[in-house]
């Protein structure tokens, strides 16, 4: 996997790295992937700029923050949609709803007993009603 670019984003009150890695990884992936590793989460570059923060947000709160607890994506989601203002949300919420399509079909068709498929189903079902 390439890493083009290095960014940070303020969690918890600290600094933290993430990375914008290529598209074009050497193995199956769903558009506008988002992934964690190591503690350090990894974003396609095909996601907008302008999105990658919020959706890092999601990437961090989910795994660091309640990754005890149920519903943890649906959870870290509505974390994520509190950081944007009403008029980022009006063209947030399509794409977001348009991501959690590409994941859910991408897990349905590769890893159909994942565990992370009834999470991301409850965060789809909740931005269809927005």
């Amino acid at each position: 996997m390439k890493t083009l670019e290095t960014r940070i984003i303020k969690f918890q009150e600290e600094e933290r790295e993430y990375d914008v890695v290529d598209r074009n990884i050497d193995q199956p992936a769903p558009r506008y992937f988002i992934s964690y590793r190591q503690g350090i989460p990894f974003i396609s570059d095909e996601v907008p700029r302008d999105y990658m923060h919020p959706m890092i947000l999601h990437k961090l709160t989910e795994f660091e923050l309640l990754q005890e607890e149920n519903d943890k994506c649906l959870k870290a989601l509505k974390v994520e949609l509190k950081s944007l203002n009403e008029e980022q949300l009006k063209e947030y919420i399509p794409f977001r709803t348009e991501v959690f399509q590409c994941l859910i079909s991408y897990l349905e068709k590769h890893l159909p007993n994942s565990p992370h498929l009834p999470e991301m189903k409850k965060s789809l079902s909740y931005l269809e009603t927005l």
